[in-house]
């Protein structure tokens, strides 16, 4: 039979999804971590990074083997006991987020859906809990409660704070940063080379020319910001007559409007614009064509951060694009590795993204001469 016609006809077999979860949730079951209810469908459905079709199909399979029931208007009830002797539960990893995973950027869910699947073939499982206490300025009481109830996990932190990353290394718990770690903390981490990549941004716009430079920075930074700040600096002061202004502003459009009406309002103000986060340079680029500044003509723009939606811009922005299967290989390791018990200390993987030049950048424009 010719297999042309099928586009399925190559794919190796795999099963399904619903069966997969369903397996999992049979296997949490048995281990006791539910007394007497499941947790409802958005909330096993956002845990397990699935649909909530998924969860539903799952959930009925177990229903159909007489585990749970379903009561109309109440969460599914525990009813049949789980017979013994099935395989081990997936080890797991717990991920944690201040916010849902649909508000995340698009380059960190792509990293996020490869280290799921890297961590699935190895025999663990991702779990995703979503809590702003942890990431408030004293969070102590809420992480004893949120470790309490996940108990032999190893930790992903995701824009973690200083006070997160702290609590975690001195109760020696099993955790790694995905992203940069703070000053003075010493856990494993996984993170793009902010500090190469900034660098190599002013060395972009000072080839061109450029002497006057800025960049929009929130006003409360996390640890990558730090580090492309710093990065960005050495850059600048590595060319004699350079100078750089450092705009904070409230991590938000209006902030970001703010800070450039602050630097429109400089009579010379700089000719080039360094953004960290991809929204910030989309707003700092429709702003700035709202004002009648032409980019690049008047002023150029480089993004550290890539996101999918700026492909769709016009101008394209210069800009750096991560590498999410890279990033999620080395995440990985060092899950696994934690997981078997292997202490990790000053384990630093730092990844250096790609350039995309876009079409933000040229030489800054000629001062006119008085007549």
């Amino acid at each position: 039979m010719n297999d042309r016609g099928n586009p399925n006809a190559r794919l190796p077999r795999r099963s399904s999804l619903p069966i997969e979860v369903a397996g999992y949730l049979r296997q949490r079951l048995e281990r006791g971590d539910w007394a007497r209810v499941l947790p409802g469908e958005m909330e096993l459905a956002g845990e397990l990074q699935v649909g909530r079709n998924t969860i539903r199909a799952a959930l009925a399979v177990l229903e159909k083997e007489g585990l749970i029931r379903t009561a109309n208007g109440r969460r599914r009830q525990l009813v049949g006991q789980v017979k013994k002797g099935r395989p081990p539960l997936a080890k797991l990893a717990v991920m944690l987020l201040p916010a849902p995973w649909q508000t995340l950027p698009s380059a960190t869910l792509l990293w996020m859906d490869a280290l799921r699947s890297r961590l699935q073939g190895a025999g663990w499982h991702l779990q995703i809990v979503v809590e702003t206490a942890p990431f408030r300025r004293a969070p102590a009481a809420a992480l004893e409660s949120l470790v309490a109830r996940h108990q032999g996990v190893v930790w992903i932190l995701y824009r973690s704070t200083a006070a997160m990353q702290r609590w975690f290394e001195k109760g020696q718990f099993s955790a790694v940063i995905a992203g940069s770690c703070h000053a003075g903390v010493a856990l494993p981490q996984v993170d793009t080379d902010f500090r190469a990549a900034s660098r190599h941004a002013a060395a972009r716009l000072l080839g061109l020319g450029h002497r006057r430079l800025a960049v929009l920075a929130p006003a409360v930074p996390l640890a990558g910001d730090e580090e492309s700040l710093r990065g960005f600096r050495e850059g600048v002061e590595a060319v004699e007559g350079a100078s750089l202004q450092v705009l904070p502003f409230n991590d938000s459009k209006t902030g970001v409007i703010h800070a450039l009406h602050r630097i429109l309002a400089i009579n010379e103000r700089p000719t080039g614009i360094f953004t960290l986060e991809a929204r910030h340079a989309a707003t700092a680029l429709t702003f700035l064509a709202q004002q009648g500044v032409a980019v690049p003509a008047a002023m150029s723009l480089v993004s550290r951060d890539h996101d999918a939606f700026l492909t769709h811009l016009v101008p394209e922005p210069a800009r750096y694009e991560r590498q999410p299967d890279a990033f999620a290989k080395k995440l990985e390791h060092l899950v696994v590795v934690l997981g078997s018990g292997v202490p990790l200390r000053k384990s630093r993987h730092l990844i250096m993204p790609t350039f995309v030049r876009g079409e933000t950048l040229q030489p800054p424009p000629v001062p006119k001469k008085n007549r």
